[in-house]
């Protein structure tokens, strides 16, 4: 069985990544801790077995940062396409159907210190689920995974990039074969910042930022 990860990531561009982070920290210092978030991420996932690996870019997989990272863990680029989050991923799911995956998961940057075991996780649910997801305390999502087979019947039934994520989807859990992961975080702001580091030197990880 075809198995996809997806990361969403953007180009470093100071402006279009993270703003509220870099309302509080500027935009230098914003865009070189995305750059750590991606990289570290993707290392992340390049140590997962039997999965193919997709870097889905924003607004191009031609930004040499992006390309660069997708070159050194072996992933495969497309650009994301669609007028919002919800359809962005919604078509980033179809891309993967396409080539034959029946098993697809997104993840997207801003949880960097997500568990390798939750992405795993979630593959393992996928064989028995129709739709996991990996819900944030803010009541987004860092991680939504999809069989091959339901994908236009919960892209048509759920919306996603809400602010209630979460919530909406939960609404739909009578109707959903739904499998959801362990709540993590995500970074928004400088206090989320804080709370990674912290976070980070506690389980004994070198912070890079």
């Amino acid at each position: 069985m075809k198995k996809a990860l997806i990361v969403f990531a953007k180009a470093p561009v100071a402006g279009t990544v993270k703003t509220r982070l870099q309302a509080d920290i500027g935009a230098e210092k914003t865009v070189e801790i995305y750059k750590s978030f991606v990289a570290g991420i993707l290392g992340r996932c390049s140590r997962l077995k039997g999965v193919d690996r997709f870097l889905g870019c924003a607004p191009s997989k031609d930004d040499p940062f992006l390309s660069g990272l997708a070159d050194r863990y072996d992933m495969r680029t497309f650009n994301q396409s669609g007028d919002g989050l919800g359809s962005r991923i919604s078509n980033a799911f179809r891309y993967c159907s396409r080539r034959g995956y029946e098993e697809i998961v997104l993840i997207g940057s801003d949880s960097p210190s997500i568990p390798a075991d939750f992405i795993k996780k979630a593959f393992l649910e996928l064989k028995k689920k129709d739709l996991v997801i990996g819900p944030c305390f803010d009541r987004g999502l860092y991680l939504i995974g999809a069989r091959r087979e339901k994908i236009n019947g919960i892209f048509r039934s759920i919306e996603l990039d809400t602010g209630e994520d979460v919530n909406r989807i939960l609404d739909k859990a009578n109707d959903i074969n739904l499998s959801l992961l362990p709540f993590w975080y995500d970074i928004d702001n400088v206090n989320d910042l804080k709370f990674l580091r912290q976070h980070m030197k506690y389980l004994g990880i070198k912070v890079p930022f």
